[in-house]
């Protein structure tokens, strides 16, 4: 038994070592360990990544695109001649890493970053990030891939105008179902996919519009899915109910009265009492 556990200590230590060893200081100053490197093509300044991510302070998990965004998400590189003052740690570990890569970066807390800690965990000394590259999207794709989401938009548009229309006189009131909360919805395809759990990372595409008509947000021209977990109250109320109701690959028009919305309080573009009308695709 002592052997044994010896033994499991050398290794240990061995790991530890050779993580050391690994270990080097990016272009502006963060501790960078590649636990892969395995040889693939670099991203370049210009270009975009697709990123798992996970932010820990100690052994506290703070953030996740996984928790946060229901998977992946998009980290645009900036140019050589745009970096801001305040380089990301996360854009340095990216420039060292090839597709399929994993890596952990270190940023030490500053004066800057201590404003974002809670207090808990103030007497912390480091954030340490979790990386990996799942995908390179070059220039030329992202372009593409930009184009594709503004001809859906186009789509779209057309289409919730048209329910919107079709809604204010009264057309779709056979058509809807009506819950106990008072959120209207209209099933357009409740997907062949599984049934959402309550918590499960999502990713949804969707619109957003005012009774009037006037869009106030969409996933379509951002080219990136909504991501966040399902039904833990995350979303205003009416989405997180609406979204409940379909399966993966659902498709959807939720009419979210203003107490399943953003109710007296103004939001943005939103008025106080806003009656929301959403088109939602779940992936």
């Amino acid at each position: 038994m002592r052997q044994l556990f010896f033994l499991a200590m050398i290794a240990i230590l061995a790991t530890q070592i050779a993580c050391k060893k690994n270990t080097i200081t990016t272009e502006h100053g963060y501790q960078f360990t590649n636990h892969t490197d395995k040889g693939g093509v670099k991203p370049q300044p210009g270009e975009t990544v697709l990123l798992q991510t996970y932010t820990y302070i100690g052994d506290s998990l703070m953030a996740s695109t996984q928790k946060n965004y229901g998977g992946p998400r998009e980290f645009a590189l900036f140019e050589k001649d745009k970096l801001p003052k305040r380089v990301p740690a996360i854009y340095d570990a990216c420039l060292l890493m090839g597709e399929g890569d994993s890596a952990t970066v270190v940023e030490v807390i500053d004066s800057f970053l201590q404003k974002f800690i809670p207090p808990t965990l103030k007497d912390a000394k480091e954030v340490r990030y979790e990386v990996v590259i799942v995908d390179i999207i070059t220039a030329d794709e992202k372009k593409k891939a930009e184009e594709a989401a503004k001809a859906q938009f186009s789509t779209v548009e057309g289409a919730v105008k048209g329910i919107i229309t079709d809604y204010n006189s009264g057309a779709l009131n056979a058509k809807l179902t009506t819950t106990a909360s008072g959120l209207k919805v209209l099933i357009v395809d409740k997907g062949s996919g599984a049934a959402l759990k309550t918590g499960e990372a999502i990713k949804t595409n969707y619109y957003g519009a005012l009774k009037t008509g006037a869009m106030f947000d969409n996933s379509y021209e951002r080219g990136e899915p909504l991501g966040f977990p399902v039904g833990v109250g995350q979303m205003i109320p009416g989405f997180d109910e609406g979204a409940m109701l379909l399966n993966h690959g659902g498709k959807a028009y939720f009419f979210i009265p203003p107490a399943l919305g953003y109710g007296q309080q103004e939001n943005g573009p939103i008025p106080a009492n806003s009656e929301l009308i959403f088109y939602v695709e779940v992936l």
